[in-house]
């Protein structure tokens, strides 16, 4: 599955014309894929994004991007970090007296599982 995924610290809203939301096939067709926030950047529905690209191209900002998510994982989610945000599914499980290390790539999940058996985020 491919999604449209916003970069917020690029996004400028009051210098453009919201040339995603105005090219989306998608809201085009009537459904509210991109939507204005409150902050007046523009969010972007998980859910309803086809991942065609166009906003990508029609960004002046080069503030969007498409990404590939992989197949949904069958459990509960332990945390995500907001629509459209990285989602980690359970957590490893250290043993009292004993060193517990975690390997893998980049983005998995690593560091986001330390710091929820930390303390140092809250599980949602």
């Amino acid at each position: 599955m491919r999604i449209a995924i916003l970069k917020r610290d690029r996004c400028q809203p009051r210098k453009c014309q919201y040339e995603c939301i105005k090219y989306c096939p998608m809201v085009r067709t009537g459904a509210e894929t991109i939507v204005i926030g409150e902050d007046g950047k523009p969010i972007i529905s998980e859910a309803l994004c086809e991942g065609c690209g166009i906003c990508v191209k029609k960004c002046p900002f080069e503030a969007i991007s498409i990404i590939g998510l992989p197949d949904k994982l069958t459990g509960e989610e332990t945390h995500r970090y907001g629509e459209n945000g990285f989602v980690l599914y359970g957590l490893p499980i250290p043993k009292p007296g004993k060193v517990t290390g975690l390997l893998g790539e980049n983005g998995t999940g690593k560091s986001t599982a330390i710091k929820i058996l930390s303390g140092l985020l809250v599980r949602v």
